[in-house]
């Protein structure tokens, strides 16, 4: 996928968001739920601006770091070295935020739905996408496991990554499975700081077996 196209994505999802937002502003009470706590129940609540507004602009953030980040890649660490491949990742990030946009505004019009279980399934299924295409990621700072060992050795780089891509499609598709039965909320974030640390503590022993 091409960076323009990426973009193109990017803005068709912002657009969408913002007709969305303006519907629910004509909807919408002037004060919504907010925040909801580990068993579904509101917990605080706020101005109906604020769940609005927050997909625009999440969206709006991820088309700016499309647009920066191949720019200000330093030396040696450029983006362009796998710009396909970041192209790709940022339509993966922004239809995240797109989709935990949409979940947030239907909760706060008072849909029965499951905002923490549809969250994490979200999140899972952006793992498992993202996963599929770690090891095509070269060395940056801005995107993948960017640890002190990772970053210092391209063999270990790689390693990390093919090994981070593979526990990030298992757990991805395994967490949504169970996020869709309806597993605990508490269950579901420990398995996605599982999946997120473990490549990082992996890395250093990469390192101290190849890195060297």
């Amino acid at each position: 996928m091409k960076v323009k196209t990426s973009l193109l994505i990017q803005l068709a999802m912002f657009a969408v968001t913002l007709a969305l937002g303006a519907y629910y502003a004509g909807t919408l009470p002037d004060v919504v739920p907010t925040h909801w706590g580990v068993h579904n129940q509101v917990d605080q609540y706020g101005s109906k601006w604020v769940s609005i507004c927050t997909g625009p602009l999440l969206l709006l953030f991820s088309i700016g770091m499309t647009l920066v980040l191949p720019k200000i890649s330093p030396k040696n660490f450029e983006i362009q070295k796998f710009d396909t491949t970041f192209a790709y990742a940022m339509v993966l990030v922004s239809a995240l935020m797109f989709f935990i946009s949409i979940s947030i505004l239907r909760a706060t019009a008072g849909s029965h739905m499951d905002i923490g279980g549809a969250v994490m399934t979200g999140l899972f299924i952006f793992f498992a996408l993202l996963g599929n295409i770690l090891g095509k990621v070269q060395r940056n700072f801005y995107m993948g496991v960017r640890t002190p060992w990772t970053l210092a050795s391209q063999p270990v780089w790689d390693a990390t990554h093919r090994l981070a891509g593979r526990v990030w499609v298992g757990g991805g598709i395994l967490g949504a499975i169970l996020s869709l039965a309806g597993a605990p909320l508490p269950f579901s974030i420990a398995l996605m700081l599982i999946m997120s640390f473990y490549p990082v503590i992996a890395s250093y022993f990469i390192y101290q077996r190849i890195g060297k």
